[in-house]
Formats: C-alpha cells, sequence, structure tokens
C-alpha cells in the first residue's frame, strides 16, 4: 500500500506544480492583455490622426487639381 500511496503523493505534487505553472502563465497573459490593450489604444489614436492628415492631404490635393483644370481650360480657350 506504500507504493500506491508514494505514488498517489507523486501524481498530486505534479498536478499542483502544473497548477501553479498554469497561475503563472495566466498571470502572465493578464499582463500581455493589458499591454495588448494600452497598444491597440495607441493605434486607434495613431490611425485617427493618420486618417486626418490624410483627408486634409486630399483635400488639398483637389483643391490644386481644379486649379489646374482651371488653368488648362482657359489656356485651351486663349488658344483658339
Amino acid at each position: 500500500m506504500s507504493s500506491s500511496s508514494n505514488t498517489k503523493a507523486r501524481h498530486y505534487a505534479t498536478l499542483a506544480s502544473q497548477i501553479r505553472q498554469l497561475n503563472a502563465n495566466l498571470g502572465e497573459s493578464h499582463t500581455q492583455f493589458a499591454l495588448l490593450a494600452d497598444h491597440l489604444d495607441a493605434m486607434r489614436r495613431f490611425s485617427a490622426a493618420n486618417a486626418a492628415q490624410f483627408m486634409a492631404v486630399s483635400r488639398l490635393l483637389d483643391v490644386e487639381l481644379q486649379d489646374v483644370a482651371k488653368q488648362a481650360l482657359a489656356a485651351q480657350s486663349g488658344e483658339k
């Protein structure tokens, strides 16, 4: 019976070790998910700023293209 008792104790010790490792891994996962949340928030703010820059440049290009088109029409009408 002593052998069975030793085996059982060894299995419980292994189980306890695995549960401690699982707990440590869950703690690390919690830390990593918190960091991920911070990074995602920073990416959200960065993408909003980037989108605003894109819209501003797009508006400036639209105005510039309209000016070029007006100049081209004026040049064509002046040639005729």
